[in-house]
């Protein structure tokens, strides 16, 4: 699932890894790119999903991804 602000500068998606872990990747048209760890392999894509939905309708993009993220106990890490 991946997703687009309104104004098409934010683009934010989720990926599973190979080993299943899942990341979400936010990217910025100003060059920010942040990957996020979700910590927990048993969350549910839905519930998931809808994080990030309520997260690129945030005005903020990224901070409401990982408001969002709380809010449903996710746990997550930030990498580098």
């Amino acid at each position: 699932m991946t997703y687009h602000s309104k104004d098409g500068h934010e683009f934010i998606g989720l990926r599973s890894l190979q080993n299943g872990h899942r990341q979400i990747v936010y990217d910025a048209a100003s060059g920010q790119r942040v990957v996020v760890k979700l910590g927990d392999r048993t969350t549910s894509t839905k519930i998931i999903d809808e994080a990030l939905q309520e997260g690129i309708r945030s005005a903020r993009v990224l901070p409401g991804v990982l408001t969002a993220l709380h809010k449903r106990n996710i746990r997550f890490d930030l990498l580098d």
